[in-house]
Parts: C-alpha cells; sequence; structure tokens
C-alpha cells in the first residue's frame, strides 16, 4: 500500500516510515525542507516530497492511505501550533479526497506543554478536526494517544474508548506500530480510541477494539 506520512519532523513520524517499509508497504514522506529527504530514504521511504520544491496537494497523488501525526507536521511551525495544526489536518483530508484517497489515519496526542497553557476554546479546536474526518466519506481511526517518550518499544499497550490513566505515556516506536497496523486493522475502521502502555499484544488490542 501507499501510504503518505505527515509527520516525519519527530522520532514517532521517522518510526512510523521505517516500520511502513519493513512491513513491504510504500510510504511516502512529507518533509519540511530539501536537507530531510536522504534522512527519510535510508529509513526506507519510497518517495519524499519536499515543501521547499513541491506543492502540498501533489504528495498525496497516487496514495492509498494517509497516516496523520498531529504536532509534527512540517507546516506546523511556531506560533499556536494546535491551531495550525487544526488548518492542516484539514488541509489533508481535502487533499486526501481530491486524490481518491480511502483511508486516513490521525493521531492526536496532548503534550504537557499543551495541556500547561490550553484553554477550553483551544482544546475543543483541537478535537474539532477528529469530528470532521469523522464527517467525511473516508475510513477514518482516530488515535488519542498518552504522553509520547523516547524510550525503546515494549510492544504492549492499553487500548480502548477511554482509559483512566491518562496521564500515562506511551514509547514513540509503539505509537508508531499502532498506527502502522491500524492500516489494514478491520476492527478499528471508523472508530476513535485512546492509547497508552500496557501489558496487551498490540495487534491483539486493536482486534479487541
Amino acid at each position: 500500500m501507499r501510504v503518505l506520512v505527515i509527520g516525519t519532523e519527530d522520532m514517532t513520524g521517522e518510526h512510523v516510515v521505517k516500520q511502513l517499509a519493513d512491513r513491504h508497504h510504500s510510504p511516502v514522506a512529507l518533509v519540511g525542507a530539501e536537507n530531510k529527504v536522504e534522512e527519510m530514504v535510508k529509513l526506507g521511504a519510497r518517495d519524499v516530497v519536499s515543501l521547499e520544491s513541491r506543492d502540498f496537494s501533489s504528495a498525496f497523488s497516487g496514495c492509498e492511505a494517509v497516516i496523520y501525526l498531529s504536532g509534527a507536521s512540517p507546516r506546523t511551525g511556531e506560533g499556536k501550533p494546535i491551531l495550525v495544526d487544526h488548518q492542516s489536518i484539514m488541509d489533508s483530508v481535502e487533499a486526501a479526497k481530491k486524490h481518491g484517497v480511502k483511508r486516513f489515519v490521525l493521531m492526536n496526542t496532548m503534550r504537557a506543554k499543551e495541556v500547561e497553557s490550553l484553554d477550553s476554546s483551544t482544546s475543543d479546536v483541537k478535537y474539532h478536526s477528529e469530528e470532521l474526518l469523522r464527517q467525511e466519506k473516508l475510513t477514518y481511526t482516530v488515535i488519542r494517544t498518552s504522553m509520547p517518550v523516547d524510550k525503546p518499544g515494549i510492544g504492549k499497550v492499553e487500548a480502548g474508548p477511554s482509559i483512566v490513566h491518562d496521564k500515562g505515556e506511551i514509547p514513540k516506536e509503539d505509537i508508531a506500530s499502532v498506527l502502522v497496523k491500524a492500516l489494514d486493522t478491520k476492527e478499528v475502521f471508523n472508530k476513535t480510541f485512546h492509547v497508552t502502555s500496557g501489558e496487551i499484544l498490540i495487534n491483539e488490542a486493536l482486534q479487541r477494539l
């Protein structure tokens, strides 16, 4: 499957590209600058689209699926990342529809610095993009993660409609595994769920949803 990865500016996105390649998909990495191209190719990207040289919408051409990692898009930049990310997600959904993409996996995560500065209106914006995605004629999956951390993955998670331990954490490598495996796990099609580190193997946790 040819899969566009939006959010390669963070280690989670790098893991996604590598894992897609390892599972014999054809990852397409969207990057903000030309100096990231070689790195993505080494990770296994079949194609790399740099916003310095190509149009954003062109990245979706020929793709069958999109994995979008909120907060790590090359278009987010500085300032108010949540508000800018909301618009970037909507632009991505529109481009996906235009190019006939049928599958859209969205990762939303709440980082500590965001929690400290959020007011209710900004929080509403963060999750409004999820609701708009649900209304589109795409096979979607929305994955809300606990705090991403730079630790080795353990391959086990807790996943469900809501999670009591919402102040937990999850290795970025495991987030990537959840995103990649969600692509073709029918049990999570058109669903929203939370995920954090746990004791259940990722495949099994997704199939239980």
